[in-house]
């Protein structure tokens, strides 16, 4: 009985030993087969980038060198040499008073100015020899000073007819026509100096609240015109204003720019400001489709391909806050590593994959 049991025993472990080594087989002939599957896949070598996005914003030009001159006299207006646009060299002659009675007030004034002066040179000379007295010495001097400040204010009043450019510019606006009487002080023609130019536009506060520190003050910009969009005029930005706007929440900014030698540029002249998002500013990193990023919890993964073994390993990344199609990795990924672009849903850890080919 005893041999029995043993005999059937020992039957039992050879069938059951050569199952689990037919099993063990067929394992490995599978994982050999599978190991030898190489999948087509979109492959992408990845660089390192820097983010470029730019915003625009209209804008409205103003200038730092915009003045506005009159006539310190009244009187009719006899010439205008100038119209609007016209460059201008400083000193050159711009209007120009009717100066008839202005000369002739001058000669007036001359003539009495002379006369009192002499009138008090000569008692200057008889009061040295007591012959006259002190208190007609005060009073020559006292007409001789009245006479002197009439005649430096006829002189001054026929300077003041006219108007001169006060620096090299253009003539932004001419107000007054000709033959018209103008009062002293109105506002006569406006000239714009060579330099000095702004462009004032308002910056939501989300864009401002974005901003990396010091990022905003070495933004790339430019500017615009929307009479000449094809010029690009470099900007620098100059100010913000701290204290938002109640109603639109934006900030006003003020970039200055050069004027261009190709096309007058004028205050009050609709522009375009663009300018390099200043969140993104230093967030430089690397560049990859949407359709390469895989997903497990709040983790993103990317397949990365070995480039000798061609097989792929899953590796975690960080990504940057953005919206499209392609996606910003901060870290994870080095420049020149390649990645599956493509159908990463299909992958397994250590799968051999070769580049795609739409050619047959």
């Amino acid at each position: 009985m005893s041999n029995a049991l043993t005999s059937t025993f020992n039957s039992l472990s050879i069938v059951t030993l050569i199952a689990l080594l037919s099993a063990c087989s067929e394992d490995a002939s599978q994982q050999i087969a599978a190991d030898s599957i190489v999948r087509p896949a979109k492959i992408l070598t990845v660089q390192a980038t820097q983010n470029n996005t730019m915003l625009s914003y209209p804008a409205i030009i103003d200038s730092q060198n915009l003045t506005t001159l009159a006539f310190e006299v009244g009187g009719r207006l006899s010439k205008i040499s100038v119209v609007d646009a016209q460059h201008v060299k400083r000193g050159e002659l711009l209007a120009k008073l009717d100066q008839q009675n202005l000369n002739a007030k001058l000669t007036s004034a001359q003539a009495q100015y002379n006369n009192a002066n002499k009138e008090y040179q000569r008692a200057l000379r008889l009061i040295k020899a007591d012959a006259i007295s002190r208190s007609e010495l005060d009073k020559r001097k006292s007409q001789h000073d009245i006479d002197k400040a009439g005649y430096i204010s006829a002189k001054k009043a026929l300077q003041d007819s006219v108007i001169l450019a006060p620096f090299d510019g253009n003539i932004a606006k001419v107000s007054v026509t000709l033959q018209q009487v103008v009062q002293p002080g109105e506002a006569a023609i406006v000239i714009l100096g060579s330099g000095g130019l702004e462009a004032k536009f308002n910056l939501p506060s989300s864009v401002i609240a974005r901003a990396k520190d010091n990022n905003a003050k070495q933004l790339d910009a430019y500017i615009t015109l929307d009479s000449a969009p094809g010029i690009k005029l470099p900007a620098t930005f100059k100010q913000v204003t701290l204290t938002a706007d109640a109603n639109s929440q934006t900030h006003e900014v003020t970039f200055s720019f050069s004027a261009s030698s190709t096309v007058n540029i004028l205050p009050g002249m609709n522009a375009v400001a663009w300018f390099k998002d200043p969140s993104s500013q230093s967030a430089s990193g690397i560049q990859v489709p949407l359709t390469a990023i895989t997903s497990q919890a709040n983790q993103k993964y990317v397949w990365v391909v070995a480039p000798h073994s061609m097989q792929v390993r899953k590796r975690a990344i960080s990504i940057a806050d953005s919206i499209g199609e392609t996606i910003t990795v901060v870290d994870g990924l080095q420049a020149g590593e390649s990645i599956v672009v493509a159908g990463v849903s299909f992958l397994a850890e250590g799968m051999r994959v070769r580049p795609w080919s739409s050619k047959p």
